[in-house]
């Protein structure tokens, strides 16, 4: 399965130019194959960033939802939902938005800029393959840069491009194209990411009788997602009350019914209780609690979801349990047979998380843990753990990671 290796940021706020994981240097023309050099080692399929407040977490985050909405509408778009292209590109900085994100053998590099009237616009963009080995040619998807560039279709020559729209992705439009899967395949994994916006309030909210798949950014349709889990995975829910709810929050029983007028609510079932409880009687680390489970149980879940600071409202020993059922949805858990995931056929997936909890750290590996601190430029950069061999002979005799960091061992 394919995954993120690695995500370069530059001019994005706080974000002057930070890299985690393993970047490529991307192809910049048709003839061009994208090189072998990296800039680290490859992300792992939990990716955990620490830091202090101010220090880029959240603009993090934001990078990623920056790129989903330029792809779901356009730049200018996506901007405008942030303020505007000022508020974005860094102090001091080229005027040029800039994104890598390697997937697997897929480098794909997007820039910003805005013209003359300040209007954001797709300067330059590429999708090319990323050669396996030394001295092995790599291959161009498509490059772009101010509205014009070539895309090579399999097994054939390349063929010039034209933007009429140059505040559009290429990878919107050629991505709904079959002859074009590996652009395909990109714009589908980018379009199913899934940043967690959870909110109580919304889940509270009573939706319209319905079965719905998968939980939205917000789970205002959490009772939607219990009643789809009832008719279709019938022994995942089962499952998840029996080793979870029922040991962690006490709930035996979970049902939906659907009330006179039209709408759709969730009974649950204390243990030693006989009468029902309501999601509007629920606490909101409850909710979230049970939210998370459910998106973390969906037996084929989005190919990255990122949480930003999930132990909000939750009681710290319960971490350790949100982390269990991470790692159990991990490319690495399937590989091993572990958990549920191959016991149900379910998908792997990628998680990006951030987080101050030391409780959540505890349960993770210096590989998994990156730090952000600020430079006397006053812009982020950002490390990983694993990079101190203090911390890693520490982990190594038995000092758990979340001790060192309220120590002051991680971020000094």
């Amino acid at each position: 399965m394919r995954s993120i290796l690695g995500i370069r940021i530059k001019n994005y706020r706080i974000l002057k130019d930070i890299s985690l994981g393993s970047i490529f240097a991307p192809a910049m023309s048709i003839g061009q194959a994208a090189g072998l050099q990296s800039t680290g080692e490859p992300l792992t399929p939990i990716t955990v960033v620490i830091g202090r407040n101010g220090y880029g977490k959240s603009t993090l985050c934001d990078a990623l939802g920056f790129i989903v909405d330029c792809l779901k509408s356009n730049a200018e778009e996506a901007c405008l939902l942030r303020g505007g292209f000022d508020r974005i590109i860094s102090e001091g900085a080229d005027r040029t938005l800039e994104f890598q994100i390697q997937y697997g053998n897929l480098l794909y590099t997007l820039c910003i800029r805005s013209d003359k009237y300040n209007v954001p616009f797709v300067y330059a963009e590429t999708l090319s393959h990323v050669a396996s080995e030394i001295g092995a040619e790599g291959s161009m998807n498509f490059f772009v840069q101010n509205g014009v560039g070539k895309v090579v279709r399999p097994h054939a020559a390349a063929e010039d491009i034209r933007l009429a729209d140059t505040r559009r992705l290429v990878l919107a439009t050629l991505g709904n194209l079959t002859d074009f899967p590996d652009i395909v395949a990109f714009r589908k994994f980018l379009d199913s990411w899934y940043l967690c916006y959870f909110s109580p309030e919304a889940a509270r909210v009573p939706p319209l009788v319905s079965a719905q798949r998968h939980l939205s950014s917000r789970g205002d349709n959490l009772a939607n997602v219990i009643a789809y889990w009832e008719r279709e995975h019938t022994d995942l829910l089962n499952d998840l009350v029996n080793r979870v709810f029922l040991d962690v929050l006490g709930i035996r029983k979970i049902e939906t019914f659907a009330a006179e007028d039209g709408r759709l609510l969730v009974r649950f079932y204390e243990r030693g209780l006989t009468k029902p409880f309501y999601t509007s009687q629920m606490s909101d680390g409850t909710l979230k609690l049970i939210a998370y489970l459910l998106l973390l149980g969906d037996p084929v879940p989005p190919p990255l979801i990122c949480f930003e600071e999930p132990e909000n409202g939750l009681y710290h020993r319960l971490l350790s349990v949100f982390v269990d059922e991470i790692r159990g949805r991990t490319d690495t858990a399937a590989a091993a047979g572990k958990k549920k995931l191959a016991a149900h056929s379910c998908s792997p997936a990628q998680f990006f998380i951030t987080t101050h909890q030391p409780y959540l750290v505890d349960s993770l590996q210096p590989n998994e843990v990156w730090i952000l601190e600020k430079g006397e430029d006053a812009f982020a950069k950002i490390r990983r753990a694993s990079d101190d061999p203090i911390v890693g002979n520490m982990v190594r005799e038995g000092m758990p990671l979340g001790a060192l960091w309220f120590s002051e061992y991680l971020d000094k």
